[in-house]
């Protein structure tokens, strides 16, 4: 599986500063099942590999652009005493993408891929401010990493840019594994989200990594 692309995400959350030194409300909120509704700016790449190759045949990609988004957030149940937890990360996301990624820049090659991707993950979090929120504002942050199983479809059809420069159709669907990160930072009800989730899929000779990042602002609900 391609894990580049995941692994750039990691360096990113742990290189942002540590600003939380995160009152009843938000603990209860931590400790319950969350429903938290809002706006994201989010991106997608949807890459095609030949299998055992670490370089992409061609990448179909979107600028960034806001949609709303609700999201479902499993109870964080820590390790004795200590700052490290585990939860359930749930993700569905659909995307059309209609531009390829050429020279790093998106071109418009008459190409195109819709369809959606879904996973589960098992999620290992680590919370900077301790298992409860502190400050004024009652803060916390919080940085988690998952790995799971997931589904990918996907129909369309993609150019081989860096290797035969071949038209290929795509049509595909089935169980994929996942990888995916996020860091939290939350400040009483409210949260803001930096995350990504990598979905890969093998069929035929060829593997297919749907990647999408997100940066996400909402309010929590406890259920």
């Amino acid at each position: 599986m391609h894990t580049g692309k995941a692994f750039i995400l990691l360096l990113v959350i742990v290189a942002l500063p540590l600003i939380s030194r995160g009152d009843t409300l938000v603990e209860s909120l931590l400790s319950a099942y969350r429903l938290t509704p809002g706006v994201s700016l989010r991106s997608t790449d949807f890459d095609v590999y030949n299998k055992g190759s670490t370089d992409p045949n061609g990448t179909l990609s979107e600028d960034f652009s806001y949609w709303p988004f609700i999201m479902l957030g499993s109870p964080y149940k820590y390790f004795g005493e200590s700052n490290w937890g585990g939860l359930m990360e749930y993700s569905f996301s659909g995307f059309n993408l209609n531009q390829q990624l050429v020279n790093d820049e998106l071109v418009d090659l008459g190409t195109s891929v819709k369809g959606y991707y879904a996973f589960v993950t098992p999620t290992v979090f680590y919370s900077f401010s301790g298992q409860r929120p502190h400050g004024k504002y009652d803060q916390t942050l919080i940085a988690g990493l998952g790995v799971g199983l997931g589904y990918l479809k996907a129909d369309g059809d993609i150019i081989f840019t860096e290797s035969t420069q071949q038209r290929t159709d795509i049509d595909i669907s089935g169980a994929a594994l996942a990888i995916s990160l996020f860091l939290d930072y939350r400040f009483g009800s409210y949260v803001t989200r930096i995350s990504g989730g990598l979905t890969s899929h093998a069929e035929g000779a060829y593997e297919y990594d749907a990647f999408g990042f997100s940066w996400s602002f909402g309010y929590i609900f406890g259920l």
